[in-house]
């Protein structure tokens, strides 16, 4: 091409406080979001905070931590939100079952190709939901399998889902937080990358610098809270001054 155009990508930083009821269904989120250049440490503490007031108000409430396997969304939330911080007993941690599905679905299309996948996918699903020995067992049937290597394309599906069920089944008893009344999906999250950031800041034409950007990230994040009265509040509060007739 004439004029050659680098792309590069870079993560922006979303989550959400959401609560839910006993069986688990979300009933409302607070939404936060960071542009790349922003700090996903300094939004994992004002979810804390948020965390230690909604506690205050209901102390009986359950604290689980939900995301996907990423290293270094794990490594943020870890320093961050802990129990001793928001003052609870335990913080449960727990990465979303329907990323381990995704990887576990593709590597059952390599084991038992498309006609048996669906079934076998449903038959694991079912056993994560209900028994806390499920990922170790799911790790050794794909093992016996011998088709860890197999590539497709450039990657090697079995191999992955077995590294991802390794790397994360300390945060993947689906059944004891299902006992609990526990969430075990991120799907809150999952909409908040969309609403926050995709439906705003990657629509044809939009232009952005990481200060500006993440400024309207902030202010998004507020109207879709329902937390917009309060915050224009606070942030004009400073800016008000008394206007005392002189004449």
């Amino acid at each position: 091409p004439k004029r050659p155009v680098d792309r590069v990508y870079r993560m922006a930083w979303c989550g959400s406080v959401t609560l839910h009821d006993r069986e688990g269904h979300a009933l409302g989120s607070i939404r936060y979001g960071r542009m790349p250049g922003g700090s996903g440490l300094e939004m994992c503490e004002t979810m804390a905070d948020d965390v230690v007031g909604l506690l205050e108000k209901a102390k009986d409430l359950k604290v689980v931590k939900l995301a996907d396997g990423g290293a270094d969304v794990w490594k943020v939330m870890d320093e961050v939100v802990t129990a001793e911080r928001v003052g609870v007993k335990q913080v449960t941690r727990l990465v979303d079952l329907w990323h381990l599905m995704e990887k576990l679905g593709t590597a059952a299309r390599v084991i038992h190709g498309e006609g048996k996948a669906s079934q076998v996918v449903s038959r694991w699903k079912l056993r994560l939901l209900n028994s806390g020995k499920a990922t170790s067992e799911i790790w050794a049937e794909l093992k016996s399998s011998g088709k860890e290597q197999v590539r497709v394309g450039d990657t090697r599906p079995v191999h992955e889902a077995m590294t991802y069920l390794a790397n994360n089944a300390d945060r993947m008893n689906y059944a004891a937080a299902r006992r609990a009344g526990l969430a075990v999906g991120s799907g809150n999250i999952e909409a908040t990358c969309k609403s926050l950031v995709t439906m705003r800041m990657k629509r044809p034409g939009a232009r952005w610098k990481e200060r500006t950007g993440n400024e309207m990230l902030q202010l998004r994040a507020l109207g879709q809270s329902s937390r917009w009265p309060d915050g224009m509040a606070l942030t004009l509060a400073p800016l008000r001054r008394a206007v005392r007739r002189a004449s």
